[in-house]
């Protein structure tokens, strides 16, 4: 699509915008402007309603099933709606609760709307609200503006409503010829707009006309030269001329830019051929440098893995020694208790063997008592027989110390009887301690020889764990040592990879250049192609193409 064509379009959408924006909110604004005047004339009308039914009562009450006013009975009664429709035209009604008992509103078949329920927002706002409805509402399929006021009796009870209404349509007719009237107005001024945007447009871009024709002739297509010695023309003091002017001081810097490459292109030629026979020494010494530190890297590779695996075993000798001196520590404590133990043994042995000695002296101590009761059992004996002797010569009256004298008598032989066994039991204690002194005392050496075995264990299990430790101590210096080794191998080894993949990268680096090198020169060869379809004269131009056919340039 033009140039032209596009402002000329967007002026006249411009234009008809301006003309329907306006047109709108000029309808816009008529609208509301009747809806007020719809408001006032509802409020005007309905106080007039109002009047007209307080001048028969004022007093309104529900007797009978009828609505009335003071006396006036409203129901079936229009004059009060025909009264209104006469003076202001609209549409009146009297409601009896929900329903129609007076009006002028009409239903579809020409009879009165008596009796039809009153519904929608009017009635939810007298009814349940117990307030006036001022709005829109749509009466037997008809849209009116309305006015609702609630009638109340005297308990202050909504018993009915007044209303008064004018159909949407009247108010509304005058608008729509306003809106048609102002439509066909807006399609008039845009299609005038248009014409002379059209005109204006085609005046304003002929400059432009002039611009493409001399850059048809700056670029000649039939040989695909491009002559920068024409210029625009810059008679024009508008945003064209200023155009003409910009693209007049590019073409001339074009001109010193393009002289300037034209000498630098054989320059270029030559520091490329440089470039690459350089970049060739570097490939094969780059080559001969990745080949020995490949080589070196295979040695550090294997050193490495040995490294690797003495360090493995040597902390398997750590780990070894840590064992044994774990168990060796392990078992110098357990002798050591029971070295302890056998001194707890030896004491409560030679304890024990003090106590059975001193169980010996109590007994023979015991014997020496016993001695002394048989002696005295055997005096009390000999009392006994005095005794009997005498209650034997007293006679009769010695009868009764002669039965005492028997039974102390008879007690002493039961004590003779008894110290007998006591001296048996004793003499049988006495074999028995002796037998137990001696076989403590057996014990008592077994125990000393396994003390003094224990100590010579312990001292032996001692020295045994000064050279576990030192042992253990060798193996984790060997193991730390060869830790080092592997870590310093492993670093070495990363350093020769970092320089294999240095040379590597420079080998790859090398070869972009070469490639670089070799692209640079086609490119020259091909800057050069395009500098000379630029000519500086009318001449040098019509001559460009012979030279580009006649010229050949070989790329090594």
């Amino acid at each position: 699509m033009k140039i032209r064509t596009k402002f000329t379009l967007l002026n006249i959408i411009l234009v008809t915008s301006a003309i329907a924006i306006t047109t709108c909110f000029s309808l816009m604004q008529i609208q509301r402007d009747a809806v007020s005047r719809a408001r006032v004339v509802e409020e005007s009308h309905l106080r007039v309603f109002w009047e007209l039914l307080k001048d028969k009562g004022n007093r309104f009450h529900i007797r009978d099933g009828k609505l009335l006013a003071g006396d006036y009975v409203v129901n079936g009664n229009n004059e009060l709606p025909d009264k209104i429709k006469e003076l202001f035209g609209g549409a009146a009604t009297i409601f009896m609760g929900e329903r129609r008992v007076s009006t002028n509103v009409m239903t579809g078949n020409g009879a009165r709307a008596i009796g039809t329920i009153l519904d929608g927002a009017p009635r939810d706002a007298l009814f349940r609200e117990g307030k006036s409805y001022r709005g829109e509402a749509v009466i037997l399929g008809v849209p009116y503006f309305t006015a609702y006021d609630p009638i109340r009796n005297d308990a202050g009870e909504i018993i009915g409503a007044l209303f008064v209404g004018v159909k949407k349509s009247d108010y509304y007719a005058g608008y729509e010829r306003l809106k048609q009237g102002g439509i066909l107005i807006a399609l008039l001024v845009g299609g005038f707009f248009g014409l002379v945007s059209v005109l204006m447009v085609g005046k304003l871009l002929h400059p432009l006309k002039t611009i493409v024709e001399k850059l048809r002739r700056i670029h000649k297509a039939e040989n695909d030269c491009t002559d920068l010695s024409i210029r625009l023309e810059e008679g024009a003091r508008d945003e064209i001329g200023l155009v003409a002017r910009e693209f007049n001081e590019l073409l001339a810097k074009m001109q010193y830019i393009i002289t300037h490459v034209a000498d630098s292109i054989g320059e270029i030629n030559s520091f490329a051929g440089t470039i690459s026979t350089t970049v060739h020494q570097q490939a094969s010494f780059s080559s001969q440098l990745s080949s020995s530190v490949s080589e070196i890297s295979s040695t550090m590779e294997e050193f490495t893995s040995t490294a690797t695996d003495i360090a493995r075993h040597s902390q398997g000798v750590v780990d070894i020694a840590d064992n044994t001196l774990r168990d060796t520590k392990d078992g110098a404590i357990q002798v050591e208790t029971l070295t302890a133990k056998m001194n707890e043994i030896s004491c409560d042995n030679e304890t024990g063997i003090g106590e059975i000695v001193e169980l010996g002296r109590k007994s023979k101590e015991i014997t020496k008592i016993m001695d002394i009761i048989n002696s005295i059992a055997n005096q009390t004996k000999l009392i006994a027989f005095n005794a009997a002797l005498e209650a034997a010569s007293a006679g009769e009256a010695g009868k009764r110390f002669g039965v005492v004298a028997s039974e102390i008598r008879r007690l002493a032989d039961s004590v003779f009887e008894s110290t007998s066994d006591i001296e048996g039991k004793m003499t049988e204690i006495l074999d028995a301690v002796n037998r137990l002194v001696v076989s403590s005392e057996k014990s008592s050496k077994g125990i000393r020889d396994g003390l003094d075995y224990s100590v010579h264990t312990a001292e032996l299990l001692r020295d045994l764990v000064s050279g576990a430790e030192s042992t253990t101590d060798a193996a984790r210096q060997i193991s730390f040592s060869t830790q080092q080794q592997q870590t310093a191998s492993g670093q070495v080894l990363i350093a020769l990879r970092d320089i294999e993949e240095g040379v590597r990268f420079s080998s790859d680096s090398i070869r972009q250049t070469s490639e670089i090198s070799r692209n640079l020169t086609v490119m020259a060869v091909e800057l050069r192609k395009l500098v000379k379809r630029f000519a500086w004269d009318e001449a040098a131009c019509s001559l460009s193409a012979d030279r580009q056919a006649e010229e050949s340039i070989e790329v090594a």
